[in-house]
């Protein structure tokens, strides 16, 4: 018997072990078969060695180098075209720029361009514009379909030089690139504030450097109507200010964006933002004349839909538009339409109930539709702000730009129309790089981030008045007693809420949005809200009706938020890609530039590099400050604005102290920054303060942030030595100033930042071990409280590094 169960007992164990050897077998097959996680495209180890951005697809560095010591052979394999030879001859200017020599002839060394096909004379939207390239020894080999790789290839080879012990020298690598989405924009407002061509060429060379490819102008708006129309003189004529493009400089505009792989699509905003129209046809309007040019932001003027006029009129000018801008695309606006005017135009409402045209959202519909048939006549789509595709609009035959929320964008692709993201990629908002860098067009944020609570809450549907424009709102809110959590509905968006309080029949709340905080005090009587929401100075008029709620059974139920279904692979395709936008409602030529760059390069990744590797912001930032410099060294005018204003507002000795207090601070967000002014800023407030001068983001604050985390976490005492430096000098800089904020009256408003500055400087190096006579009634808590707040305009986003330096004494 136990002979028996010993067999039993070694057959059985045989057994289990095979079972294991096959059940390992199978998993490590499925491990390394299917399971086991890609490898990214680029190695962490790659990728720390190379500034490039937008990172490409895929890149394997070597171990060799290609030294640039002289200039190269240039060889091309297949063609040699009018476009590659331009290309070729800004990056050999750029290269001798950045090596500081010219470069003589060296036989032994070549740069091979292959390039399988010409291109157009313009862009499209179906460009193949990928590329490889590869660098040996001796060696650099750049192929392509057509013409537009070889530009980007060249871009990507110039960021990849390198200087290390006073020599110049390229990796070996082998690239393979291709962009993620094809639409990858920058829009321009040239109508509020006036940005004239030198200006806009200065920009297209910044937009091939990261490989974005199309230009979008704002052209007219109601602060000006900014091209020329020898159809149609007096827009320009009277309605910019002498400041527009002549048809010979659009040209040149538009040739030169082509010889950069860029596309120019111009918008004509329609049919309200129009002022500008009117000036010189006041017969367009919906409203009887005279007109001017606004120097406000918002407006009343918009065109008349129901008479045949305005549509030959429009007819007309779009056809001579259309000779001057190839690309396919036509952008007519359509945000925005105050139809205040048209309600109190009898003509107009007697062609409404005589078409059966119910209320002004179908007129405007009306209005699109006719102008849809006229662009397609000229072989043009129409593409407009998210407002359009309400309309009776063939959606397979139009784009939508998503600017109010992303669910538009998504919605535009299930319904079969292409899209293009705006929302998240406002550049004259203010945002920090990492911001822009989180926005993911194929993705969707869930915009409530608090619980709902089913049990206790209330719904009421309010009507929004800011000044003209009417708005409606949703707002919920979930608690019992004076505490309460919310969402706030409105402009098709979602925004949590944890501050609301009831007291004394006043709810109170906030939230933050893309363009500022609001502010709520609304009085609450019965199931009746009335009051305003602040944002800055600008007052919006609130008035509400309760609609539903746990106690209300027969009311409107309480619904779910933000449940967005997937897109399928075929409306996945229908995204283009995305958009930044640049408004100048407060900006001006002087200090655009500084607004769109370096920022504009995170949105340029966002939209040309895989997903998989666009979510290390440590590493994003590390390229970024590399890029903000060598953009410089290309011509843009992103610092030189700064300079340009100190050196206007101060004397030579106060300029150097004066540029490093406003190289820590950052321009607040948009509508924060407007509460500094007496009144609304216009067209004519002038752009000369420090506000003006400081960037959105400050790369010095932010460098000092990353030196006080290395050296909390290896007291290394070479990065102690470069913090102490920093600290000495703005614990001095204040000392340095005071005479000029005596002198000069516009520099008081940020004095207080001058001196918190000096003060948490004094407590830093206290805290890294050198004494330096700290004045004796600093309190920590109250300076990081006053030193947070912004002042001006501006911010000194320091406090988290000074807190975290200080408190670890």
């Amino acid at each position: 018997m136990c002979q028996f169960n010993k067999i039993n007992v070694k057959r059985f164990l045989k057994w289990f072990l095979g079972i294991v050897i096959l059940l390992i077998l199978g998993a490590a097959i499925a491990w390394f078969g299917f399971l086991k996680p890609k490898p990214p495209p680029i190695s962490n180890k790659d990728r720390a060695s190379v500034t490039v951005m937008p990172l490409p697809s895929k890149l394997d560095l070597g171990n060799d180098r290609f030294r640039i010591d002289s200039n190269f052979e240039i060889q091309f394999s297949k063609m040699e075209t009018p476009r590659m030879k331009k290309a070729l001859a800004r990056f050999s200017s750029r290269l001798e720029s950045r090596l500081g020599k010219s470069l003589g002839s060296q036989k032994n060394k070549t740069l091979l361009l292959n390039c399988q096909q010409e291109a157009n004379q313009y862009p499209n939207d179906r460009e193949d514009e990928s590329y490889t390239l590869t660098i040996e020894p001796n060696k650099i080999d750049i192929s392509a379909p057509t013409e537009w790789g070889i530009l980007h290839g060249l871009e990507t080879l110039l960021q990849l030089a390198v200087q290390e012990d006073g020599e110049w020298y390229f990796p070996e690598v082998e690239v393979m690139d291709q962009p993620r989405f094809t639409w990858r924009g920058l829009m321009i407002d040239v109508s509020r504030h006036w940005i004239p061509k030198e200006v806009i060429l200065r920009n297209l060379d910044a937009m091939a450097t990261v490989k974005m490819n199309v230009l979008h102008l704002h052209l007219t708006d109601h602060q000006g109507f900014r091209m020329e129309s020898k159809t149609y003189p007096r827009l320009h004529e009277m309605g910019s200010d002498g400041n527009y493009f002549s048809q010979e400089e659009m040209e040149e505009i538009v040739a030169y964006a082509s010889e950069r792989g860029i596309r120019v699509v111009p918008e004509f905003d329609l049919p309200g933002h129009s002022a500008s129209w009117f000036v010189g046809y006041p017969e367009l309007a919906s409203a009887p004349g005279p007109f001017e040019l606004q120097t406000g932001w918002i407006g009343d003027a918009i065109m008349n839909p129901a008479k045949e006029d305005t549509y030959t009129f429009l007819d007309e000018f779009f056809g001579e538009m259309a000779t001057f801008f190839p690309d396919p695309y036509m952008h007519i606006g359509g945000d925005e339409a105050v139809a205040t005017h048209w309600d109190k135009n009898p003509e107009i409402q007697a062609f409404m109930k005589q078409n059966g045209i119910e209320d002004n959202h179908e007129l405007q519909s009306y209005f699109n539709q006719r102008l849809h048939e006229i662009l397609k006549k000229y072989g043009k789509t129409m593409l407009g702000w998210d407002e359009i595709q309400d309309g009776n609009l063939p959606k397979e035959e139009i784009a939508i730009q998503a600017w109010r929320n992303h669910k538009s964008l998504w919605r535009a692709a299930k319904e079969g129309s292409k899209g293009i993201l705006s929302t998240g990629y406002y550049l004259d908002h203010k945002q920090s790089a990492d911001f822009h860098y989180a926005v993911e067009p194929e993705v969707i944020k869930g915009a409530v981030t608090i619980d709902i609570d089913s049990i206790h809450w209330k719904s009421f549907h309010n009507d929004m008045a800011l000044n003209d424009m009417k708005m409606e709102s949703d707002l919920y809110l979930f608690g019992k007693g004076p505490n309460h959590t919310g969402i706030m509905n409105f402009m098709g968006d979602s925004f949590s809420f944890t501050d609301g309080v009831i007291e004394n029949g006043v709810l109170t709340f906030s939230h933050e949005a893309q363009f500022g905080t609001l502010n709520y005090e609304l009085e609450k009587k019965a199931d009746s809200l009335n009051g305003e929401g602040m944002i800055s100075v600008f007052s919006i008029q609130i008035k509400g009706k309760q609609t539903g709620g746990s106690e209300m059974p027969d009311g409107t139920p309480l619904p779910k938020f933000e449940k967005i279904e997937p897109l399928t692979p075929e409306q996945a395709a229908n995204i283009l890609g995305g958009e930044a936008c640049m408004w100048t409602e407060l900006a001006n030529a002087t200090t655009l530039e500084s607004r769109i760059w370096p920022r504009a390069a995170t949105i340029a990744e966002k939209l040309w590099t895989p997903k998989v590797l666009t979510d290390n912001t440590d590493d994003m930032y590390r390229r970024l400050m590399v890029m903000d410099d060598y953009l410089e060294t290309l011509g843009t005018h992103h610092k030189k604005g700064m300079q340009t204003i100190i050196e206007n507002m101060v004397s030579e000795k106060y300029y150097d102290p004066l540029k490093t207090l406003v190289d820590v601070l950052q321009e607040d967000k948009l509508f924060n920054r407007i509460s500094i002014y007496d009144s609304v800023p216009n067209v004519n407030t002038p752009l000369n303060r420090i506000v003006d001068a400081a960037r959105p983001e400050s790369y010095v604050a932010y460098q000092f942030g990353k030196d006080v985390d290395a050296w909390l976490e290896t007291s290394d005492e070479d990065i102690k030595s470069k913090l102490t430096e920093q600290l000495k000098n703005w614990q001095d800089n204040h000392q340095k100033l005071m005479p000029a904020f005596e002198e000069v009256e516009l520099l008081k408003e940020v004095e207080p930042h001058s001196h918190h500055l000096s003060q948490l400087a004094t407590l830093g190096l206290t805290a890294l071990g050198n004494p330096s006579d700290p004045k004796p009634g600093i309190q920590q808590d109250s300076l990081f409280v006053a030193a947070g707040k912004a002042y001006g305009g501006t911010l000194m986003n320091m406090m988290s590094p000074f807190q975290k330096l200080i408190q670890n004494e």
